[in-house]
Formats: structure tokens, C-alpha cells, sequence
């Protein structure tokens, strides 16, 4: 697993294939799964004057830079953090429901792994918290791969599950570190 550097090119080379990555790095491997994941509109939103990045700026309470707009889901950048998936979404909807209601509540995210859903080869994926460095250790074999990202203390900061590995998914949530408490 190699996250943070994008694939720039993919070779077919006699043993099988060669991922060219931004970084620099050749990676030799026989199968590749890139998420390429969602980009949010924000033009109706930076036309209307408010603050834009990779999403709709909002604080935690999902207020945007007019105090009377709030944003969530897919287009709403979170104190920074875009997750573009439905499991943040429920936890923004549940907070912002609170405030609308006059009770103020802050969003926070616990773990909140991936699920791919593929019957060929299952995978989920809970990358490590933004600004935290660890190593990635490989156990398994074949398509059933159980991959922990470690802290140098051995703490678990994310892992990725393929296969018969992911049946272990919410032993591992249990041991992982918010995403923003």
C-alpha cells in the first residue's frame, strides 16, 4: 500500500507490471486498486462569496464563512478534512441536526474505515490520521492481506484488509485513533 503519492503512469512489463508513482518510486507488482475518488463542486458556493478549498469550508459545528449557511456531506471541508463517504456524513447530519435544533454540537469522526465492495477481492481501508507518521507491516498471503500502519510505540494509526482478512475490521476500529475527536 502506498498512499499519499499518486500513480502517474502503469507499464505492462514481462513479469507482470510496473506502477510509476509521483514520488519518483517504480513499484513491481502484478495487481493494482487506485481509489480515485470523488472532487466536490464548489462553484455555486464560491459564487455566492463563500470560502472554498478542497470543499466548502466549515467549522465543526458545519457553519461556512456566512453564519447562516451550513454545510455537510461530499462538498463540506471540515476544520480541513475532506471525507467523501457516508459514514462522516451520518456524524455531520447528526450534529448539525443538534444545532439547528439550538443545542450547538461540535462533529466529531471516530474511525471511519472504508468498505470496497467487491466480491472478487473485499477490501477495507482506514488510512492513518492526517499529520501522523507509522510504518506498514504485511501479514498474510494471496488476496487475503491484513496490512497495520504502527507508530514507532506499536500504537495502530490504520490498516488495510483484503480478502478473509476483513472479517477483523471491527477488532481493529476498536484499537484506532479518532479521525478528529
Amino acid at each position: 500500500f502506498h498512499l499519499g503519492p499518486v500513480l502517474t503512469r502503469l507499464q505492462q512489463v514481462a513479469q507482470g507490471l510496473e506502477a510509476h508513482l509521483s514520488d519518483g518510486s517504480v513499484i513491481a507488482c502484478d495487481l493494482v486498486v487506485s481509489a480515485i475518488g470523488l472532487r466536490p463542486r464548489t462553484d455555486l458556493a464560491a459564487a455566492a462569496g463563500l470560502q472554498t478549498n478542497r470543499g466548502v469550508c466549515v467549522d465543526r459545528q458545519l457553519r461556512t464563512s456566512h453564519a447562516n449557511i451550513f454545510a455537510l456531506g461530499d462538498c463540506a471541508e471540515v476544520d480541513g478534512i475532506n471525507l467523501l463517504y457516508v459514514m462522516p456524513l451520518m456524524s455531520c447530519a447528526r450534529a448539525l441536526a443538534q444545532t439547528l435544533a439550538g443545542k450547538p454540537t461540535t462533529v466529531a469522526y471516530g474511525p471511519m474505515p472504508i468498505t470496497v465492495k467487491t466480491p472478487a477481492c473485499p477490501l477495507v481501508v482506514s488510512p492513518p490520521p492526517q499529520g501522523h507518521e507509522g510504518t506498514w507491516q504485511v501479514e498474510g498471503q494471496g488476496s487475503d492481506l491484513k496490512v497495520l500502519c504502527l507508530d514507532a510505540e506499536g500504537t495502530l494509526l490504520g490498516y488495510a484488509l483484503t480478502g478473509a482478512a476483513v472479517m477483523e475490521k471491527l477488532a481493529l476500529n476498536r484499537q484506532l485513533p479518532a479521525v478528529m475527536a
